[in-house]
């Protein structure tokens, strides 16, 4: 595993993690916007560390690394009913090939890869952000 990857820690906060999961939402959606957008991130906000859906509470910084905020992400999802709808297509999974888009019915988003992708952004930027500024 690279080093960007490895167990240094970094500051985070919920309105970054809210943020880029809604960006990779959209990116990993087969539709231009997923069913529920809104409704499965206000879920996921309140489900993260166990709070209120507060939008306008204090802004929460924690420290972690990648790996532990991806385990976090993920384990959220399981608690957000709305957020595993997305895992399901709506006609049925097809078999995809590298060569084969299947139709929006039958593709859904990989919650598992979504979880990677959000932790991977977040720790990117930070580690950008400690050797660049």
């Amino acid at each position: 595993m690279p080093d960007i990857w490895d167990d240094q820690t970094f500051l985070t906060s919920k309105e970054e993690i809210l943020g880029t999961l809604a960006c990779w939402v959209v990116r990993q959606s087969p539709y231009i916007i997923p069913d529920n957008l809104q409704e499965g991130l206000f879920e996921f906000w309140g489900e993260f560390d166990g709070n209120d859906n507060d939008l306008f509470a204090d802004i929460t910084f924690f420290e972690t690394n990648c790996n532990d905020l991806r385990g976090r992400i993920r384990e959220t999802f399981e608690m957000c009913t709305i957020v595993l709808k997305w895992n399901v297509a709506k006609l049925g999974n097809v078999f995809v090939s590298g060569c084969h888009k299947p139709e929006p019915d039958y593709n859904s988003i990989d919650l598992d890869a979504l979880a990677r992708n959000v932790a991977h952004s977040i720790t990117l930027e930070a580690k950008y952000q400690r050797y660049h500024d």
